[in-house]
Parts: structure tokens; sequence; C-alpha cells
């Protein structure tokens, strides 16, 4: 036990660990900071008719007529999954 606590110590105390947890944390705020940016590019909405499903906002705007074909031949999920993003 005392030969990993001790290694354990090694490793904290060393450069290399050092820079990794700092890659570590600067990744993690880069993801906490940008991940809803990146998000936002594709907006969705609950898809009319189909029980809640998400589906991409521009593709249904782009064509709402074929989602409605798709819906009413297809079904809510078939609909759903061709409109998804």
């Amino acid at each position: 036990m005392d030969a990993f606590k001790q290694k354990a110590k090694d490793m904290i105390t060393t450069r290399e660990a050092a820079l990794g947890a700092a890659a570590v944390v600067a990744s993690a705020v880069g993801v906490y900071f940008f991940w809803p940016a990146a998000l936002a590019a594709g907006a969705t909405m609950k898809a009319p008719g189909a029980a809640g499903f998400l589906i991409s906002r521009a593709a249904f705007v782009a064509n709402p007529q074929l989602y409605f074909q798709i819906l009413r031949t297809a079904g809510a999920a078939a609909a759903a999954a061709a409109f998804a993003l």
C-alpha cells in the first residue's frame, strides 16, 4: 500500500502530470463553454403530430409537405427519422 501511495505522490509532483492535469481542466472548460454554441447551429423543434419527437427545424422549414406526406404514409417514427439532425 505504501508503494502505491508513493507512486501516486510521484505522479502528482512531476511536471508531465501537472501539464496533463492542466490539459484536462482546459478541455473541460472548453467543452463547457463551446458545446452549447455547437448545438445552437442545429436548431430543433417538436415534430408536429409525432408525439414529441425532435426534428431539424431547417429541414422541416425547407420541405414541410414532404414531412406530412411521410407522417401520413409511414408514421411518426419514420417522419421524425427522415427529418432528424
